[in-house]
């Protein structure tokens, strides 16, 4: 009962909030290596992991794939619902997630209730998944919004130490089709709902051996493939809002230095080039909405008469994240 206790009042400390970047930065880092960086044993660190998983402050892991080498191209969808109550709006997040081409199912507020991330590999993948959404809940769905998604930046969140991140900075999307076989799916599937799983697990469900496994993920790697692995952190259980700002720009030809603004910022989480979306959309964890407003006022006085206007949406939960079809 008093360990129980302990676990409820948790804090998460300084070494806590190290750890966490950490496994942002790689979620696969053994306990080895990650009590080298932090210099404390590799039992404490077994220890704060499995805590902060207790808690929720660490919700899992998986890898960051890069699909469109695998030969997909990404969609993001957003839905806007209408006459939804309760019982059924949590129906129809069920379905949305169950289905296998959806890696990403996001809550979110606003002018939009949900945000989908679907990877198919070609468009009539999407209209058949499109038209099944459409036959069964079109009377629930007031509006919608579809982009393709190619590239999106993502980076580690180096507000938790209060330090420049130097971590590489992980892409998904923009690439051409690389080589692959059916079981290098097979293993990308196992671990994109679960970055940290053990060779020996891996190996009793792939009925291959240890060191074939991890031959195979270390060329997936190094094909980009893999761009890296990252644990789930609860950010709102660490006092952090999640915003996405959605920029319309009406001077381009500095896209790369303006991505590169966001790059350097700690609180920039994500940037997302699409095509039917706006110019630039970039993801923030802030303590608050002013604390945003603030960075995109610093990213307007950098570039002058360059940002037309800008609109907001705010991230309520990740309900599945998976980064793989």
């Amino acid at each position: 009962m008093l360990n129980m206790k302990r676990n409820s009042e948790l804090k998460p400390d300084k070494r806590d909030l190290e750890l966490l970047y950490l496994l942002d930065v790689n979620g696969r880092a053994s306990h080895s290596e990650l009590a080298k960086k932090l210099k404390i044993s590799k039992q404490l660190v077994k220890y704060r992991i499995e805590r902060l998983e207790s808690e929720g402050f660490i919700k899992g892991y998986f890898a960051m794939i890069d699909t469109s080498r695998l030969g997909y191209t990404t969609f993001r969808v957003y839905l806007k619902f209408r006459n939804l109550s309760g019982d059924r709006k949590e129906k129809v997040i069920s379905y949305l997630k169950s289905l296998n081409s959806v890696w990403a199912v996001i809550l979110i507020a606003g002018k939009w209730d949900v945000a989908l991330g679907i990877s198919v590999k070609d468009i009539y993948d999407f209209y058949n998944i499109w038209d099944d959404l459409l036959k069964n809940e079109l009377e629930i769905i007031g509006d919608y919004s579809i982009s393709v998604y190619s590239p999106i930046y993502h980076y580690s969140k180096a507000y938790l130490v209060d330090k420049k991140d130097v971590s590489p900075v992980r892409i998904l999307g923009g690439k051409g089709l690389i080589q692959h076989d059916d079981t290098d799916i097979k293993i990308l599937k196992e671990i994109s709902i679960n970055a940290r799983a053990h060779l020996i697990d891996l190996s009793i469900k792939l009925n291959m051996t240890p060191e074939a496994i991890n031959y195979r993920i270390k060329n997936l790697e190094k094909k980009g493939i893999i761009q890296g692995y990252r644990a789930m952190i609860d950010v709102n259980k660490l006092g952090y809002q999640f915003y996405k700002a959605e920029i319309r720009l009406s001077k381009y030809r500095d896209i790369d230095k303006m991505t590169s603004f966001f790059q350097s910022h700690p609180n920039a989480y994500q940037v997302d080039r699409t095509i039917g979306g706006e110019t630039i959309e970039v993801e923030f964890h802030v303590k608050n909405l002013k604390e945003m407003i603030n960075i995109l006022d610093d990213f307007s006085k950098l570039f002058p008469a360059s940002v037309e206007r800008f609109d907001y949406i705010t991230v309520i939960s990740e309900e599945k994240t998976t980064y793989m079809p």
